[in-house]
């Protein structure tokens, strides 16, 4: 093996580390609008991810066992990122469909079906590399030393993009998007650089493409807005994610989303939320201390809180969880 094409493999395992991380933090962001965010949602998403890197470990060593050829392996990192584009766009229908059931399973079936198969197909790299890269049995210990660093630091460095900077400055969709597209540039290097001879070209090429197709559908749907029933406000991505303020069509009611989730809903004319728990936060405030000429509020939300308070006469001040 030339010492390019094993940095190769290096790199390969630091970015498919990377993927199964963000895959396994945001598909739980992806499933949020329709499941919710409760710990059955986080659980299933954790358990699912668990349950796939082990059946990619079994599956990776079992592989390589039968056959040494790195085309294998490459083509199920292709196959992972199509999936991944699957997912963007049959998430809505999927997580729906197991609505039917309790949220406890259902969360647990949303997330097996969307993400189980991605995420196995990106486990098996690990065992393939580690038999690959390994020419005499006193070398083992250090090629897996080092293998198992570098995918550990790429799930690091995804752990920290993930959480950082994707989910506050791009939509969920697209950060699942172009995960899958970087997944499909991997694969291809080694198909277009390393095995020049391959005879799989124009299968990885019609395999890319689809998948290109079906992801850029499922973002053009998000994109696509609410119906005519709603007119938009604003939107755009925070550290919680996506943010929407949308209207009804009489522009009576006015709906705060994160990441589609409705968070609160205001009436204009009156100025005042319609949503009971806004003011039953206000009422437990003042259930505690009945006597109150100050108050600090963390985090603003719409602001209804701190504006009962201060038509009260209570000095408010407010400020932003950062």
């Amino acid at each position: 093996m030339s010492p390019g094409l094993r940095r190769y493999l290096y790199f390969t395992a630091a970015v498919t580390g990377a993927a199964i991380m963000i895959v396994e933090i945001l598909g739980a962001k992806m499933l949020a609008p329709y499941v919710g965010t409760s710990h059955f949602v986080w659980t299933a998403q954790i358990a699912v991810t668990l349950v796939a890197l082990a059946t990619g470990y079994y599956a990776g060593g079992r592989m390589v066992d039968r056959s040494l050829k790195l085309a294998r392996i490459y083509g199920c990192v292709l196959l992972a990122a199509i999936y991944l584009c699957l997912s963007v766009l049959i998430v809505k229908p999927v997580a729906y469909w197991c609505l039917d059931f309790k949220l406890a399973l259902g969360s647990l079936l949303a997330s097996a079906f969307l993400f189980f198969v991605p995420l196995s197909l990106l486990a098996m790299v690990g065992p393939f590399f580690i038999r690959m890269l390994t020419s005499a049995v006193n070398g083992v210990g250090g090629n897996v030393g080092r293998l198992t660093a570098v995918s550990t630091l790429g799930s690091f460095v995804g752990t920290m993009l993930i959480g950082y900077l994707l989910i506050p400055f791009f939509p969920n969709s697209r950060t699942m998007y172009f995960t899958a597209i970087l997944l499909m540039l991997v694969s291809g290097g080694h198909y277009f650089v390393w095995e020049h001879k391959s005879r799989n070209k124009p299968a990885v090429v019609m395999g890319a493409l689809a998948g290109l197709l079906l992801g850029f559908a499922g973002i053009r749907r998000d994109s696509a807005g609410h119906s005519s029933e709603f007119v938009e406000r604003f939107r755009g991505n925070s550290n919680f994610g996506l943010l929407l303020v949308v209207d009804n069509e009489s522009g009576t009611r006015r709906f705060y989303l994160n990441d589609f989730l409705t968070q609160n809903i205001y009436d204009p004319g009156t100025k005042k939320s319609v949503t009971l728990f806004t003011y039953m936060l206000h009422d437990l405030a003042r259930a505690y201390t009945r006597q109150m000429d100050s108050a600090l509020c963390i985090g603003l939300g719409m602001g209804v809180v701190p504006t009962q308070l201060a038509r009260e006469g209570v000095q408010v001040w407010s400020g932003f969880v950062w």
